[in-house]
């Protein structure tokens, strides 16, 4: 049983259409990834080592089908320093309920957003502090 995968299924007159949760997490990953502000999803140690051994990308992503049929993400994100944090997870969480719905047709009942990590730019900053070493190179 650890290589089943878990799918969300709807049945209609048509017939059955199924949903890999791992397709619904993708979704979630891209779509909060879009958002301004993210710098990134970050799993747990355990996290990458699934990552590793599954070979799926959508670390720090989790879609999980709800007992009422409908589905809650949780995300961990890196969020870029400057940016309200607050109206950051606000809007990743819009963002990847309307993908979801809009891509799937199944209803997102949640979307936890955890602030695992701030990004300050490092190398951003680095790049910031030494503008004379590159004057004196250029001018060489």
């Amino acid at each position: 049983m650890p290589n089943e995968r878990k799918t969300i299924k709807r049945s209609g007159w048509r017939g059955r259409i199924s949903i890999a949760e791992e397709v619904v997490s993708s979704i979630a990953s891209i779509a909060a990834q879009e958002v301004a502000g993210i710098s990134g999803l970050k799993g747990t140690v355990a996290d990458g080592l699934a990552s590793l051994l599954s070979g799926e990308k959508r670390q720090g992503v989790a879609a999980r089908l709800t007992e009422d049929q409908s589905i809650r993400i949780r995300l961990k994100a890196v969020i870029q320093y400057g940016y309200p944090i607050h109206e950051v997870a606000q809007k990743v969480q819009a963002k990847v309920k309307q993908e979801i719905e809009g891509m799937t047709g199944l209803r997102v009942n949640a979307v936890d957003v955890y602030v695992q990590e701030l990004d300050i730019g490092e190398k951003k900053l680095e790049v910031e502090h030494q503008p004379h070493k590159t004057k004196k190179k250029e001018e060489m």
